[in-house]
């Protein structure tokens, strides 16, 4: 393998076994190119719009800011305002391949409000990104369906920002002069994809050592914990859409399926109590930590600025008790808490490059956890030691995510990608 104030509006914690609940069964859909009767700058409708933008989440087309894609959607550049000047159709002569985030206003009229946005409307920075907007993920327009090229290292793909990141970050919104209405209009249903992990039980192993196996669906988040206290970790998946944890003990079933917190918030696993893995989400709109213990008790406290923000935890202080922390991908920076209350961060580290992705384990078989990043770049991990240094090992290929686990109980936390 070269491979943020809102409630809980659900604490449904039954932990009813279902040990038939398969993950990893939906079928790989076929890619299509949108067809519509749009012409190149003429008038398109909203569906044909979010069309075109799902094509390039179906093919998976890569970030880059160099390169164009060439099908029957036309000629277009591969960052983020190519896949919006892709889904509107726009007559590229005089740019290269698609607007820029500064141009965009050009093709488009400002609206008053983000909440006087449609399907198929654009969110625009002009100085850092512009993704398509394609609805409200709740009635309170807290949380926007978004479609983007994100950065380098990734693919075309469906997300959520919060209302408060987009504020804070100078998105404005904008409507292209040529969208018309087509009647109302659902985002086209995200196609699922299967989810291969490839593990590894050492650490400077570039391939995986360990049988890989399907767990989890897009857009699930994978994870891995010991939920049977065994010592050793297994696979789980966290469903942004439905707040539901699938745990697994072995195999490619879920043993347990448990409903916790709100549809958007980002989950989180820990020996809250000194017992087994126990789930918890991070909520960005508030951001507060909810962490669900053994006994079905509930601690809630805020930590950190919510956001863009990502949960980790660990336990940082070698006490057998694991606590939270978060990650400013903006400023590469961690936040570690040694207790699970509300207070400032008792660790403070930059590690990595900005947009990293964060990890945690015991790289050294000590008894605590510490901190390392995974860059997708160049899909290569880097894991922090006691002493300053680093282990670097590359793993994976474009577009994989990384996961790390003892996954032989060996007390070693080693790396892992899933693949989709």
């Amino acid at each position: 393998m070269s491979r943020n104030a809102s409630k809980l509006t659900r604490l449904a914690l039954a932990t009813a076994l279902t040990a038939g609940t398969v993950l990893g069964s939906a079928a790989l859909a076929t890619s299509a190119h949108a067809v519509g009767s749009s012409s190149v700058g003429g008038d398109i409708t909203r569906s044909e719009i979010l069309a075109r933008a799902q094509s390039w989440i179906d093919e998976q087309v890569p970030y880059s800011q160099y390169t164009s894609k060439t099908d029957s959607n036309g000629t277009y550049r591969q960052d983020c305002s190519g896949l919006v000047s892709m889904a509107w159709h726009i007559n590229t002569a005089g740019t290269n391949d698609g607007f820029t985030t500064q141009t965009l206003p050009g093709y488009a009229t400002k609206l008053g409000s983000l909440d006087d946005l449609r399907p198929g409307d654009a969110i625009d920075n002009i100085s850092t990104h512009t993704v398509l907007f394609t609805g409200w993920a709740d009635s309170g327009h807290t949380r926007a369906n978004i479609i983007e090229e994100a950065k380098p290292g990734t693919v075309a793909r469906a997300t959520t920002y919060t209302r408060g990141y987009l504020v804070s970050g100078g998105y404005l919104p904008f409507r292209y002069k040529h969208a018309v209405e087509d009647g109302p209009t659902a985002p086209p249903a995200p196609v699922q994809k299967t989810m291969t992990w490839y593990l590894s039980d050492s650490a400077s192993s570039t391939t995986a050592t360990r049988p890989s196996f399907a767990f989890g669906n897009t857009p699930m988040v994978p994870l891995a914990g010991d939920f049977d206290g065994n010592g050793t970790d297994t696979q789980a998946a966290y469903d942004p859409t439905t707040s539901t944890f699938y745990l697994a003990n072995s195999g490619s079933a879920a043993e347990a399926t448990l409903t916790f917190g709100n549809p958007g918030n980002r989950p989180v696993l820990g020996r809250w109590d000194g017992t087994t893995s126990q789930i918890g989400v991070y909520m960005p709109d508030s951001g507060k930590f909810y962490l669900r213990n053994s006994d079905g008790s509930v601690n809630s406290f805020a930590f950190g600025n919510g956001g863009d923000w990502q949960p980790v935890s660990g336990d940082w202080d070698g006490n057998g008790t694991v606590t939270v922390g978060l990650y400013d991908p903006a400023t590469s920076t961690f936040y570690l808490r040694n207790s699970n209350t509300a207070g400032p961060a008792d660790q403070t580290i930059t590690f990595g490059n900005p947009n990293s992705i964060p990890l945690a384990g015991d790289w050294d078989h000590n008894g605590h956890t510490n901190i390392g990043v995974y860059m997708p770049d160049n899909h290569t991990f880097y894991l922090r030691h006691d002493d300053g240094t680093v282990t670097a090992t590359s793993y994976g290929d474009t577009g994989d995510t990384p996961i790390v686990g003892d996954w032989n109980g060996d007390g070693y936390t080693t790396q892992g990608v899933i693949h989709t």
